[in-house]
């Protein structure tokens, strides 16, 4: 696959029965052949988008006094330039990132939502509610797409565990080093991420022959892409593909943002590998196992630190 697909949700929010079945089967091409695809006539307004960014940039040009009062343990609040390393979540040797982010759970606390600058609470919580309601309709999609009710996930997701990363990659000055990524090749952890960024240029994510493609979208449109347990619930038919942020030659002096919107399901929900994944060519791959266990191995490998959930 040489494109990462565009999908209109339109048809899906018109509430007929097959506009949800057209969404639902381009869904279900994109998540088998690649993981990634990006999204049109998605319903947020782009001044919530562009709210939001706003106060990423504002944010990330504090003095670093200011943005260190909101490191907090646990791979929440802020982390520094070089504080991670998401190869390291797949025991891959790599080059620490070129990144800094601020992570953001609700509820809001003062431990890790910064009190400057003053607008980031509240474009920043109504960017994050928004894309919460975008996330359950995804996944009620998702749930079409693998041939089960429309509300399979829903007691799933009830009560999720999402994190919304603002992340700033400063310009990399000289001479890039060899094997130096912005942010180096992982997966991600959960069931899907939502991505927004005004200039994607340097995404790539890996497709099933092993060849990294460009993913680009344009402003108006997100990216999603799947992570490892829908991948464990889809008994591998859905793809939880790996994906890096590379040095681009167009942007590599430039500073680069986005955001990213990590869904999770609730702590307690057993992931096991759903029925009409199952067949007698293609027995359960994966043991069940509770979201929170998952994903605190996950993030504790990244962080090299214990994480609890």
């Amino acid at each position: 696959m040489s494109e990462i697909p565009v999908i209109d949700l339109a048809p899906y929010f018109a509430g007929t029965e097959g506009g949800k079945t057209a969404v639902s089967q381009q869904i279900r091409r994109a998540c088998e052949e690649i993981g990634f695809f990006t999204i049109a006539n998605h319903g947020i307004p782009q001044e919530v988008i562009l709210a939001a960014h706003t106060a990423v940039s504002t944010f990330f040009d504090l003095p670093q006094a200011d943005k260190n009062t909101v490191i907090a343990p646990g791979g929440l609040g802020y982390i520094r330039v070089g504080g991670e390393n998401l190869a390291a979540s797949l025991d891959l040797a790599q080059i620490t990132d070129v990144k800094e982010s601020l992570n953001l759970m609700l509820p809001v606390s003062d431990d890790i939502w910064p009190n400057q600058p003053d607008n980031l609470r509240g474009d920043c919580l109504r960017y994050y509610k928004a894309l919460i309601a975008l996330a359950a309709d995804l996944m009620r999609l998702f749930a079409l797409a693998l041939d089960m009710p429309e509300t399979f996930f829903d007691d799933k997701i009830n009560d999720p565990r999402t994190i919304l990363r603002l992340l700033n990659y400063p310009p990399l000055q000289g001479e890039v080093q060899a094997g130096q990524t912005r942010a180096g090749a992982h997966t991600d952890y959960g069931t899907l991420t939502i991505l927004w960024s005004p200039d994607s240029r340097g995404l790539q994510a890996q497709d099933r022959s092993g060849q990294w493609v460009d993913v680009v979208a344009p402003s108006e449109h997100f990216i999603i892409n799947i992570g490892d347990l829908m991948m464990n619930w889809t008994n591998d038919r859905w793809i939880s593909t790996l994906h890096q942020v590379a040095p681009h030659p167009e942007t590599t002096g430039k500073r680069r943002q986005s955001i990213a919107f990590f869904h999770n399901p609730n702590p307690d929900a057993l992931i096991e590998v759903i029925d009409t994944c199952i067949s007698a060519d293609h027995p359960p791959k994966y043991a069940p196992i509770l979201a929170k266990h998952h994903l605190e191995m996950k993030i504790a490998k990244s962080l090299g630190e214990q994480v609890k959930l």
